[in-house]
């Protein structure tokens, strides 16, 4: 045998024991101009991917930034490998869109069929069953691609790949993340239990309920983070490095090209993509530290306070969806200052609901307006008319709005920045202040609510002095 035939089928036989050497030798079939430049990161992801491999793990969601080699190493050599050793092997992949989804089919195909693949592992594709969309080997294995919006193939996987379910405009719109997260827990959730389907999601961090967020809340996945600026309060422990602001790949992304994406991507693309935090650090559009934390004893006195109001952002769904949320603020018109007091915070049926207004409003004193959103139609009215009696001799008023939760957060949000905000400690701050920061990208924002609710009647009684807003 050639000499350099025989070093190249010892190389694919090693390349065929460790995804990491078939990256190296299959590079330049995708890449033939390109030199392969490696990171750690890539490393980390070789071992896992694996460990699927070996079955010894099923579910495993991976945030890493966009342009780190994420979809080439998951979505395309990861499969052409798995095919060198097992090509029985049935793979579903899924993205946000049938471009991108397709565009990582045909580069594995492009492997696949590739002199150098077809030398080595002598693996033959179905001529009737080779698409874009769809390609079978002869041993019966087969790579699908499908979207993230649709009903499903219908086809069963052994591995399924969902690599960015969602585009980053998607990221403000709830419908669209909810339709993504359905399209998992009723059309791909069950679609490989009679194959032990193993199933990677890959993916930037977008919003707090974007997919990654939805299956970390039901458990039972196996996370890798890497943020492309090292965060050391949230480092994973596979991380190497150890100064914050450390850069995960600086040979590729340098601190010039980094600062350049940051201006580009804006505050919530760079704690997002970037980090892997769905919300800026320290805060969004609120930042916790726009808040001065005091005891309840700095508080002036009740009869020096200018307005008192505790806002209402009311649900009706017991032990699920939107919480019911009733915060207290005040006005002293003396310092011009204003003081969150109080949240009461919880998911109640309407009668429940009904108990802890009328509880709330006891201990707080007529003194204390009370003031709730006033949800649209009949019901609404319905709602309103039915509090006035129940809370018969309190200043009560149920207030109709047709704006946007972050329009009506806007007067709030610019008195909380020009530092005249001051918030008791009490057990209620952390998850008060996480809601905050994550505003309005959180999965709840029911306090941020009710407190804006709070803080306009408060302003309405007020003079206050004209506050820029910066949005």
């Amino acid at each position: 045998m050639d000499p350099r035939m025989e070093l190249e089928a010892v190389e694919a036989e090693l390349a065929r024991r460790s995804l990491k050497r078939f990256v190296y030798a299959a590079w330049r079939v995708l890449e033939p101009s390109t030199p392969l430049v490696w990171n750690w990161h890539l490393d980390v992801l070789c071992d896992e991917l694996e460990a699927i491999s070996r079955g010894e793990r099923k579910r495993l969601i991976i945030n890493v930034p966009p342009g780190t080699m994420k979809s080439l190493l998951v979505s395309v050599f990861w499969p052409a490998w798995e095919w060198a050793s097992r090509p029985q092997v049935r793979i579903l992949s899924a993205s946000y869109g049938d471009r991108v989804a397709e565009r990582d089919n045909v580069k594995m195909r492009d492997i696949v069929l590739s002199p150098w693949y077809q030398r080595q592992y002598s693996l033959t594709l179905r001529g009737d069953q080779s698409t874009k969309q769809k390609f079978t080997n002869s041993d019966a294995g087969w790579r699908i691609c499908t979207t993230c919006k649709g009903a499903g193939t219908g086809d069963h996987p052994d591995i399924l790949i969902i690599d960015d379910p969602s585009k980053a405009q998607d990221a403000t719109s709830a419908l669209m993340l909810e339709m993504v997260s359905d399209w998992y827990s009723r059309t791909i959730s069950t679609r490989g239990a009679t194959r032990n389907t193993a199933i990677v999601l890959i993916m930037q961090r977008l919003a707090m309920d974007d997919l990654s967020g939805y299956l970390e809340r039901m458990g039972g996945w196996r996370q890798l983070m890497f943020p492309m600026e090292y965060e050391p309060d949230r480092g994973h422990y596979l991380d190497p490095r150890t100064v914050k602001g450390e850069l995960l790949w600086p040979e590729l992304f340098d601190s010039e090209k980094v600062a350049r994406l940051k201006r580009e991507l804006g505050p919530y693309g760079t704690a997002g993509q970037l980090q892997q935090r769905p919300a800026p650090e320290g805060g969004g559009l609120f930042k916790r530290t726009w808040f001065k934390m005091i005891p309840r004893t700095d508080v002036p006195p009740m009869d020096e306070m200018s307005v008192i109001c505790r806002g209402w952002d009311c649900a009706a769904s017991e032990d699920e969806g939107d919480y019911t949320a009733g915060g207290k603020m005040a006005y002293h018109g003396a310092t011009g200052a204003f003081y969150v007091l109080d949240m009461i915070h919880g998911q109640w049926g309407p009668n429940a609901v009904n108990t802890n207004m009328v509880q709330a409003a006891r201990a707080d004193g007529v003194e204390c307006r009370i003031r709730e959103e006033q949800e649209p139609g009949s019901a609404g009215k319905a709602v309103v008319k039915r509090r006035h009696l129940e809370l018969a001799g309190f200043d009560y008023l149920g207030q109709p709005s047709t704006q946007k939760k972050e329009i009506r957060a806007r007067p709030f949000r610019a008195m909380c920045e020009e530092g005249n905000v001051y918030m008791v400690r009490a057990p209620w701050n952390e998850i008060l202040l996480q809601e905050l920061e994550v505003f309005d990208r959180g999965s709840y924002d029911d306090q941020v609510d009710a407190l804006s609710t709070a803080y306009n009647e408060c302003a309405s009684g007020a003079e206050i002095r004209e506050v820029e807003i910066r949005w």
